[in-house]
């Protein structure tokens, strides 16, 4: 009996002595577990990390190892460990500070805001915009604010991230809303005048290619002119041969052909 209220201690002593230390870029968190029986004891240790650390984001852990929790979707740490009669175990786990919103996601979606407004200027979706980007602004300016502030303690800074991110969240749902509304106006005037000096440019464009193709034509058909009367002249030259009279035959001429036929 005494040895089985010395092993509840003992567990209970692991929860509470899960003390996260703090540091700049990074996070400690120390892990102390104490045997308050006067037995020896092998204790097996499970510590669950934040849901947000991932084994790469582990940068030191001493000589537990990394497992995963399917079904509580989060990594924990673990490892067995005999302790000396009222003997204390400390471990340590050093992970890099992912808590924290970069701030170029911040300006990326203050830029995004920034824009829509500016689209939404002389329009009828004007008040509602600029409703929603006020809104906007006020969330991202609560982020930086909350990041600038030192945590007093790594759990703290853990909830303002946490805190910090569902804002993110509540931003881009904004800009979805605002986007949808920008939807709904008609199509700019702006537009059509685009459209009306591209069909503009291109009958500019096929007037100037008809003029270049006259021009062509008609110095093409200026040189024909100029060549064919010459080339004529050559061609048509040539001699007439003198047509000899036939004279009518007589009998000398009859009595020669039977003679020599």
């Amino acid at each position: 009996m005494r040895s089985l209220y010395g092993k509840f201690l003992l567990y209970l002593f692991l929860v509470f002595f899960l003390l996260p230390g703090y540091a700049e870029a990074s996070i400690t968190l120390k892990i102390t577990v104490i045997n308050p029986s006067e037995q020896k004891q092998t204790v097996p240790v499970k510590v669950y990390l934040p849901v947000e650390v991932k084994p790469q984001d582990i940068i030191y852990k001493e000589d537990l190892e990394v497992a995963y929790d399917t079904q509580l979707g989060s990594h924990y740490v673990f490892g067995e460990y005999q302790i000396e009669p009222l003997g204390v175990l400390e471990r340590e786990i050093e992970v890099s500070d992912i808590w924290i919103i970069p701030d170029l996601e911040i300006a990326s979606l203050r830029q995004d805001a920034k824009k829509l407004k500016a689209s939404a200027e002389k329009t009828e979706m004007t008040q509602s915009i600029s409703l929603i980007y006020n809104a906007i602004e006020k969330k991202l300016d609560e982020i930086n604010q909350l990041q600038k502030i030192p945590a007093v303690s790594p759990t703290q800074h853990i909830s303002d991230y946490r805190y910090c991110l569902g804002l993110v969240e509540s931003v881009k749902n904004d800009l979805v809303q605002a986007r949808t509304l920008m939807a709904q106006l008609p199509a700019k005037p702006a537009l059509a005048a685009t459209v009306w000096k591209i069909i503009i440019f291109v009958i500019i464009f096929l007037g100037v290619l008809g003029l270049v193709s006259y021009i062509i034509w008609q110095r093409q058909a200026k040189l024909i002119k100029e060549v064919t009367p010459a080339e004529t002249t050559e061609d048509i030259s040539f001699t007439e041969k003198p047509v000899q009279e036939e004279k009518p035959a007589t009998p000398e001429d009859i009595e020669k052909i039977i003679r020599e036929g």
